[in-house]
């Protein structure tokens, strides 16, 4: 019996230096003077799996900044897109504003026009004297609302072209 227990503390001293010399970490157990040991060691990686982990974490992190990356150039194209929509409507509503102003001023130069060839007639028939006063005093009632009318398009055509540089700036 005293040569069993010698042999235990012998075996169990020699594993104590064995497994400091290689960080590992023996539980002891005595019972029934039987020494059961039991040792839990860390898990030993190799090298190869090491490095490949590393690898896999770097893999990792250049597929998330690529994702990043793809995000920000998404966000870019969209603002490009967005802003080539709103200078295309800019460009659009310059348009339709150059057309309102150069509509009004042919409306008003073609309304001055008829206003001349009106008073033109009219002198020719006055001088004639082929008119009485009622048709002459009609004839002047016409040329009055023509004028009236030219007021009201050069009023227009300021107009418009305030709204053209309104959309210009």
């Amino acid at each position: 019996m005293k040569a069993k227990i010698i042999l235990t503390s012998i075996l169990c001293a020699a594993i104590q230096t064995v497994s400091a010399q290689e960080n590992k970490e023996i539980q002891v157990w005595v019972k029934d003077s039987l020494a059961i040991t039991k040792s839990t060691m860390p898990i030993v990686i190799p090298a190869q799996t090491k490095t490949d982990e590393k690898a896999l974490k770097e893999a990792e992190k250049k597929a998330k900044e690529f994702e990043k990356e793809q995000r920000k150039l998404e966000k870019a194209q969209k603002e490009m897109e967005r802003e080539k929509n709103d200078f295309e409507k800019r460009q659009k509503k310059i348009l339709s504003a150059e057309k309102d102003v150069l509509k009004a001023k042919t409306k008003l130069a073609n309304e001055k026009k008829s206003l001349e060839k009106n008073k033109v007639k009219l002198d020719k028939k006055k001088s004639k004297g082929k008119l009485s006063s009622i048709e002459i005093q009609e004839e002047e009632i016409k040329i009055s609302k023509q004028e009236v009318k030219i007021k009201e398009l050069e009023l227009k055509v300021q107009n418009e072209e305030a709204d053209l540089i309104k959309v210009r700036s």
